[in-house]
């Protein structure tokens, strides 16, 4: 079984480590924002990201790192590793420096990286995962972790690629037409909020297509928008039957673009074509948000899914 060994940095003289910002005495803090690490850049550049996230969310960072279960049973209850716990002081050092009074903790934990993250994922508010689209060696390493955490994740993850400049002022894109009607209305929530926070605007993209009319709902609706979200700009346009570069071109660069994860399960357990090829190419943080008849996952159903 996954055994977690919460660390505190190495040297506690080198952080700062400061309560939550606005919680009152006695009142609960909210659900974590979880970042994996894993010691590469595009790792440490999600922590970058999770922490300012989770500053404008007001919750608390958790930075997991999995590692290799110990060989002998005698050991399960060993400090983590050396480089383990390098690994997490370097992501927890960067999140300090990147948001001063944000509430931070790292945990190092033994055992499959997808397991361990799904795991965290089922007790968080969001997930955020580095990711390469240079083509780099580390490529091979985070894409099949990326690509089973989004696709079997109870919570929204964020994928951040590599640094290729700011989409300052530019709006956080939320694509609609990707599965059922009442996706369309998490993934428009999900955005709505994002760009609320960040104080941009807000632009829908539907790609519905014409066979596939947009579906009556909220999401659909002027006037509920506003009702929802005052003061929020909200650009619309449509594409229908949108392939997945169309997409990028319509949207990136952004802040973030948001769209529904698709329908996984343990038969259908990994991201469908058009998913894998927006993970592949695309330059700007991208959300999948979970869609609406996805079961809530048990741990020991991911095990039995990818082993």
């Amino acid at each position: 079984m996954p055994t977690s060994t919460p660390i505190a940095p190495p040297d506690a003289a080198d952080y700062d480590v400061r309560t939550d910002r606005s919680s009152g005495p006695g009142e609960p803090l909210p659900p974590a924002v979880v970042v994996g690490v894993d010691g590469t850049e595009c790792g440490l550049g999600a922590v970058r990201w999770a922490a300012q996230e989770a500053a404008r969310r007001n919750a608390p960072l958790r930075i997991v790192h999995a590692t290799s279960p110990p060989r002998r049973r005698e050991a399960a209850d060993s400090p983590p590793p050396p480089h383990a716990r390098r690994i997490t002081a370097q992501a927890y050092t960067v999140a300090v420096h990147t948001e001063s009074g944000l509430r931070s903790e790292t945990e190092v934990v033994a055992g499959d990286a997808a397991t361990v993250l799904l795991t965290a994922a089922a007790e968080s508010q969001l997930v955020v995962l580095g990711k390469s689209t240079t083509g780099a060696a580390d490529e091979w390493v985070l894409a099949p972790v990326a690509v089973r955490v989004s696709a079997r994740s109870p919570r929204p993850v964020v994928l951040v690629p590599r640094p290729r400049g700011e989409a300052t002022g530019r709006p956080v894109a939320a694509v609609l037409g990707v599965g059922e009607a009442g996706d369309d209305e998490r993934v428009a929530e999900f955005a709505a909020e994002a760009a609320q926070r960040a104080g941009t605007p807000l632009t829908v993209l539907q790609i519905r297509g014409k066979r596939a009319p947009a579906p009556d709902g909220w999401a659909g609706d002027e006037s509920e928008w506003e009702q929802r979200f005052p003061g929020l700009e909200v650009r619309r346009s449509t594409l229908p039957g949108a392939t997945a570069s169309q997409v990028l071109a319509a949207t990136c660069p952004a802040p973030l673009v948001v769209l529904s994860a698709g329908h996984g399960s343990l038969l259908h357990r990994q991201l469908d074509g058009p998913h894998r090829w927006l993970l592949r190419h695309c330059t700007s943080p991208m959300a999948l948000v979970p869609p609406v008849h996805r079961p809530e996952l048990d741990p020991r159903e991911e095990i039995v899914a990818v082993g």
